[in-house]
């Protein structure tokens, strides 16, 4: 009988616990993009002495990695998480390059706003920490082209503030690995110059949009609005009605204050700065300049600075705070604080010296891991009635910015982000490519299924999902599409309570 090799079984996308990646061990995932996936390890022979970020690249051999590696490598900030190693990992279908980073316990810059009520001096302060994030990115002859929300976690505990996911940066000298017009990034924080690039040079083949700090500031811009609004400024894309705003001589977006009265008008002023509809006008394309000014405004004595930005109510709605929710964030929040107090900040400084950055060339070779299991009870455990509804706004997008509650990951190019509170997530049993069992599971919905919704086959409804094979994740191949089993949501009983097991 023909041997089977247990490297097979695993799915790059969602790699089990205790396997070794390189000098690094998994501990868990923790989320997904278009182009890497997130795991929190621990380096092999130096258990217990902290967690670190491994972003392994889903398609194999992606130069991204390369370059996000060289980016990363020439920063010096503290807001950014440092890289300490990259390799490859080898696998059948490929060689899957990594990254490993620091580690960040925070949460997205818009879900830890969206569960507490901050201060415009809070604000401030929190704006000023990612401007030297991009101070230290464009000393380094790079700029992110990607600032938003997602790419900036916040640690609860102190309010530190990182910058991160610099897979779509770029760096003077680099090379152009893509041949749109535009660089990647996301739409709703794209610069009006950007745009009208492309307007101007749409049929020309060869060009392309150098993006610039000013572009960087101008998304810092869209996420100190989006911040302090819950509402993102008009679109810039040309063909917008609202766009018109954004011309040279426009009047520029609807001024914060007047959507938000407690935005203090220091905080304003800034804002709009970065929002110049001229880009010499965003702080003359300096972060340091933009740093420097948030800096000098937390240190003002006006007593707006510390009104709170948010009314407090039971209204779900922009610009609102539920009590409740403000309670137990604050209880939350309490113990790390004083973790904090007591001297537990240091913990990350000393993790991150114990791990010296080095740079191995050679191919890791990963440790087989023996055959998953093709399905257990656990896949129910993870289905809910979400699986059987339209598919989710995707992340900031302008109908959807309040999509994403808790703590979040960013991984590559967040049009397919994956936050780590979500219920769809990696489970350590998944396998490249199931088939489609010849029966049932028990407690999936048999027909009639749902049209709208469900497909019947072999006896049994299952979910298409939108992507293609392999699937992964749980999911099962089928005549070229993927499908999970469609399961019954836990709900008040209406009929016979033995239906419902």
């Amino acid at each position: 009988m023909r041997k089977k090799n247990p490297l097979l079984e695993v799915d790059p996308l969602c790699l089990p616990m205790g396997m070794r990646v390189g000098h690094w061990r998994i501990q868990g995932w923790r989320g997904r993009g278009a182009y890497g996936t997130l795991y929190r390890v621990e380096r092999e022979g130096r258990e217990g002495s902290g967690s670190f970020a491994l972003k392994l690249a889903i398609a194999p051999e992606d130069p991204r990695f390369e370059r996000e590696a060289l980016l990363l490598s020439r920063i010096q900030s503290p807001h950014v998480p440092r890289l300490l190693d990259q390799g490859v990992w080898e696998h059948p279908s490929g060689a899957h390059p990594y990254l490993v980073m620091e580690w960040v316990e925070g949460e997205s810059l818009y879900a830890w706003a969206a569960r507490r009520n901050p201060t415009s001096r809070q604000v401030l302060r929190l704006l000023a920490q990612v401007a030297r994030a991009l101070e230290a990115t464009h000393a380094a002859g790079g700029t992110h082209r990607d600032v938003k929300g997602d790419n900036v976690l916040v640690c609860p505990r102190d309010e530190r503030v990182f910058l991160t996911d610099f897979g779509a940066g770029h760096f003077r000298g680099a090379g152009t690995l893509t041949s749109k017009l535009l660089p990647p990034g996301t739409p709703a924080y794209r610069s009006p110059e950007a745009w009208a690039f492309l307007r101007v040079f749409r049929r020309h083949p060869t060009a392309h949009y150098p993006a610039s700090a000013c572009d960087d500031l101008f998304a810092l811009g869209v996420m100190a609005y989006r911040l302090v609004t819950d509402e993102y400024p008009p679109p810039t894309f040309p063909d917008e009605p609202s766009a018109k705003v954004w011309r040279e001589d426009g009047p520029g977006p609807q001024r914060p204050r007047s959507l938000n009265p407690n935005v203090s008008p220091a905080l304003e002023t800034a804002i709009m700065r970065l929002l110049s509809t001229a880009p010499v006008d965003r702080f003359n394309g300096m972060a340091r300049e933009a740093a420097e000014t948030l800096e000098q405004a937390v240190q003002s004595p006006d007593p707006e600075m510390d009104a709170l930005l948010f009314s407090v109510g039971q209204a779900h709605c922009p610009r609102w705070r539920t009590l409740e929710g403000l309670r137990l964030v604050a209880e939350q929040d309490a113990a790390p604080r004083e973790e904090v107090e007591n001297g537990g900040n240091d913990k990350r400084d000393r993790a991150v010296a114990k791990h010296p950055r080095v740079w191995p060339h050679a191919p890791a070779r990963a440790w087989a891991i023996g055959a998953a299991v093709v399905c257990t009870s656990v896949m129910f455990t993870l289905m809910s009635e979400s699986w059987r509804q339209a598919a989710p706004q995707l992340p900031d997008s302008p109908q959807g910015v309040s999509s994403r509650e808790g703590e979040s990951v960013a991984v590559g190019n967040s049009v397919m982000f994956v936050p780590h509170s979500s219920s769809v997530q990696c489970d350590p049993i998944s396998t490249l490519g199931l088939p489609l069992p010849e029966k049932p599971f028990p407690g999936q919905r048999k027909p009639p299924c749902e049209p709208r919704f469900e497909t019947a086959i072999r006896g049994s409804c299952w979910v298409e999902l939108k992507m293609a094979p392999p699937c992964g994740n749980n999911a099962f191949d089928w005549e070229g599409g993927c499908y999970i089993p469609s399961a019954n949501a836990p709900r008040k009983p209406t009929s016979n309570p033995q239906e419902r097991r």
